[in-house]
């Protein structure tokens, strides 16, 4: 690597570390994921010519599924039986609203092509650019705009977070965060260690990125919830796999790309306040079905970021985890499972008037 490379890096690494440690002081949540983030939109906007391959990615991925199955456990699984069609609902609702505002967009040439369609789509981002291409839609702007969701959906869920934790009102007791541990025994360490590894392996054999997430989740879950072996995650390595994540969204704003792209950002952040305007209104079923919780916690559990983000602000801040993940993790299966369907579906009706 060469030594400017090098430097670069360091400086990255030492600016990101700053970065937390003063969001941190300023009571700031999520400020593992966004310090990161934002520093790294800062060294990429900057022309400093930084990447990250997204296989590099694979182990944080990882690290993530696991850190969802160390809270998988019955009663988590008899929240999701017990709220099932609320759950299913708003999450089909997520992405049909995504559907409407990117078929509204194509089809008056706001954005070009069915960029809107993938580029909208409340997770599963990869799979989106791919498929968009093999559609004929510009990759560049899909992501652009999977990136820019993720940074808005993050800072408004920041912000959300800030008014809940200023407000001084009555929220919900704050969980047990089992997924951090201080120290870990012998044996959870090798379980943990052997969970991301097989997640990264099946991931790197079958070309599918997910996999590096999909395997420790329902393997480290099935695991966890029937006591066979605990799955916990050390301070220190969800805190690295939030920076990393936080690093890699950022890195991937490309000067070249938004230069490309500027006279589409104002199209392209409607959009995105317009899909999470829809979330915020589907918060009120959360709240219903519910019993107990607060706006933080629903906001955070219909979020279109990703459970990453979700659990990052919820770190420290008096919100029900196993609610988040309950609406969270069904996301998942759903939009692995309905979004490129629906997307497919509704690109037949967006050639512009």
């Amino acid at each position: 690597m060469p030594l400017k490379k090098t430097f670069l890096w360091a400086l990255l690494t030492a600016g990101a570390a700053a970065s937390v440690v003063l969001l941190r002081a300023l009571h700031v949540p999520g400020a593992v994921l966004l310090g990161p983030m934002l520093m790294a939109m800062a060294f990429a906007l900057s022309g400093a010519g930084l990447q990250l391959k997204p296989g590099i990615f694979l182990p944080v991925q990882a690290v993530l599924g696991c850190m969802v199955a160390s809270v998988v456990s019955w009663d988590l699984l008899e929240l999701i039986a017990d709220h099932w069609a609320v759950v299913l609902a708003v999450n089909v609702l997520s992405i049909a609203a995504a559907g409407v505002i990117a078929v509204v967009f194509t089809r008056r040439g706001w954005l070009p092509g069915q960029s809107a369609i993938w580029g909208l789509s409340p997770g599963a981002a990869s799979t989106m650019m791919m498929l968009g291409e093999q559609r004929g839609a510009d990759p560049r702007v899909i992501a652009l705009m999977q990136q820019l969701r993720i940074v808005c959906v993050t800072l408004t869920a920041i912000a959300v977070a800030s008014l809940a934790g200023a407000g001084g009102g009555p929220v919900a007791s704050p969980p047990p965060t089992v997924f951090l541990s201080g120290a870990v025994s012998l044996d959870v360490a090798t379980t943990l260690a052997g969970l991301i590894a097989a997640g990264v392996a099946v991931a790197m054999a079958t070309k599918w990125g997910q996999a590096a997430f999909w395997v420790p989740l329902i393997v480290g879950s099935g695991l966890h919830a029937t006591r066979l072996v605990a799955v916990e995650i050390p301070v220190v390595v969800a805190a690295v796999a939030f920076a990393f994540g936080g690093c890699y969204a950022g890195l991937r704003f490309n000067r070249k790309v938004l230069l490309d792209c500027l006279h589409l950002l104002p199209a392209m952040l409607f959009g995105i306040l317009l899909l999470i305007g829809s979330c915020i209104a589907l918060m009120w079923p959360i709240l219903r079905s519910f019993e107990g919780i607060d706006s933080l916690t629903a906001f955070l559990a219909i979020m279109p970021g990703g459970i990453d983000a979700a659990v990052a602000v919820a770190h420290g801040m008096q919100a029900s985890v196993p609610v988040i993940l309950a609406v969270q993790v069904t996301r998942l299966i759903v939009v692995t499972m309905l979004a490129p369907r629906m997307a497919q579906l509704v690109s037949r009706y967006c050639e512009p008037n």
